[in-house]
């Protein structure tokens, strides 16, 4: 079978961010499946930028081809839109060159994704899958970055169009996938396959000791929040609970990324002389693993949205798959999937209070940090297998959709 991949954010683990669709990828190539995956010029994704823009290299036998189209998680949101529009005929493009194409698999964010897979639907001949892996436009319209009432009709028609198209949707959450059915007016498979756990990269034996007494955390109990840094992700609430929490000197929280809200956050610090919160640089994969190794909690925090409570970041997985207990600020499926298993705490959405009540009992009850952590590893291994998942997306394609 010959699947062409259309993803514009495709990370390797050079890269700084989640590598759900080169993990994809490369096991459908060991099963025998040529892949051919088109992306653009991500400048997280771990493929050199500073080559051609335009360019074709092969990543553990897939047929990767960059084209030109530049985006950063810095960038203003007419960059992104500008980027995004890039994007969609240059895939086109690439598309139209790729032949006998057997399915298609369209994986968003942005919406504009569906694009090029209508498109090279009907060019190509070839039924698409698409992958939601936020609700565009549902989000951005929640947060207010987009307002206009002709765009928004626009992009909610752009939606319906995408998934009434495809032969199927795959969501990564089943809130996501709740989403999907409400929009949908056709009968189409809509199938819950979560992000994954890398549990050979992320894993609890990693011996990051060093590490910490370099960083300075010695005996304090360190809350790691990791990724970007954007609008979605509320991280002005972290620097609030370190704010609460000044007058207690062994808590101390991290925030590893970069993105558009980096600079305010490190003024709101500034402004209020915090010393137990420290911005660190988004990390490679391998070095993030470490780090994560190094602290006690991982945070999943999230902007006061109810639709964000539906996501799947890949450092919630990422964080079960190193054995940490994880520290949600808002509820949903994660929140469930946490205290079945008895292996993090959640609140009420953007609750401070509750949350810094949360901290306040971690810091006393560290005796319990292990074994939250082993129940995190148990559910990794046990329910977020990328092999396993990997191949449940293959399934779909095999069926003949």
């Amino acid at each position: 079978m010959h699947i062409l991949y259309i993803h514009q954010h495709f990370a390797t683990p050079e890269g700084a961010t989640g590598t759900r669709s080169y993990e994809f990828a490369r096991r459908w190539v060991k099963a025998g499946h040529k892949v051919t995956l088109i992306t653009g010029c991500y400048d997280i994704g771990g493929l050199k930028t500073g080559e051609k823009r335009s360019r074709r290299v092969t990543i553990e036998g897939i047929d990767v081809r960059v084209v030109g189209a530049k985006y950063s998680n810095k960038q203003s949101f007419l960059r992104r839109i500008a980027s995004f529009l890039s994007f969609c005929l240059l895939s086109v493009c690439a598309g139209l060159r790729t032949r006998k194409v057997d399915v298609i698999y369209a994986t968003s964010t942005p919406l504009t994704i569906g694009i090029p897979a209508v498109l090279l639907k009907w060019l190509k001949r070839a039924p698409y899958v698409f992958e939601v892996r936020d609700q565009w436009p549902e989000v951005p319209i929640e947060l207010g970055v987009i307002r206009n009432r002709f765009m928004i009709k626009l992009l909610l028609r752009m939606e319906r169009t995408i998934y009434n198209q495809s032969a199927g949707v795959v969501a990564l959450s089943p809130g996501m996938a709740e989403g999907v059915r409400s929009v949908l007016t056709k009968d189409r498979p809509v199938t819950v396959i979560p992000n994954c756990c890398d549990t050979n990269v992320f894993h609890p034996g990693i011996d990051a000791s060093d590490l910490r007494m370099e960083l300075g955390w010695g005996d304090k109990l360190v809350l790691l929040h990791f990724g970007a840094m954007g609008r979605a992700n509320g991280l002005e609430f972290v620097v609030r609970a370190a704010d609460k929490l000044r007058e207690h000197p062994d808590i101390f929280f991290v925030l590893v990324g970069d993105g558009s809200e980096r600079p305010g956050l490190q003024a709101e610090i500034d402004r209020l002389s915090l010393d137990n919160i420290r911005i660190l640089d988004p990390k490679p994969k391998s070095e993030m693993a470490r780090l994560i190794a190094a602290c006690d909690v991982s945070m999943v925090i999230f902007a006061d949205h109810p639709i964000l409570e539906h996501n799947s970041a890949n450092k919630f997985f990422d964080s079960l798959s190193a054995g940490k207990p994880i520290l949600l600020n808002y509820s949903g499926w994660q929140r469930e999937l946490l205290e079945k298993n008895q292996a993090g705490f959640a609140c009420s959405r953007y609750n401070l209070d509750e949350f810094v009540e949360r901290v306040l009992y971690l810091n006393s009850h560290r005796d319990r940090i292990a074994e939250m952590g082993k129940n995190a590893r148990r559910v990794a291994v046990e329910e977020f297998d990328r092999d396993k998942l990997a191949d449940r997306v293959l399934s779909i394609f095999e069926k003949g959709l």
